[in-house]
């Protein structure tokens, strides 16, 4: 299945440049898409993501022409 990735800041995903159309493995979560692209678990609850401009947590099962969106928490004074 297909979905469009897009995401901001200091986040790089090899091999994809941000609003890019991906290939997902039926089934997938966010999770998996995201440890897919070398962010592991324990890291991944510092990123916000949206799937189709709603909050999704990493359990979220994705499907064929979903729009992810991955923000990267930031914080500072």
């Amino acid at each position: 299945m297909k979905i469009q990735l897009t995401y901001v800041g200091y986040l790089k995903f090899p091999g994809v440049e941000s609003g890019s159309v991906v290939d997902v493995v039926d089934g997938s979560t966010v999770g998996d898409l995201l440890t897919h692209y070398g962010i592991p678990p324990a890291q991944q609850r510092f990123l916000t993501t949206f799937v189709n401009d709603e909050a999704a947590e990493p359990s979220r099962a994705l499907e064929d022409g979903d729009d992810l969106a991955v923000i990267i928490q930031v914080g500072g004074g």
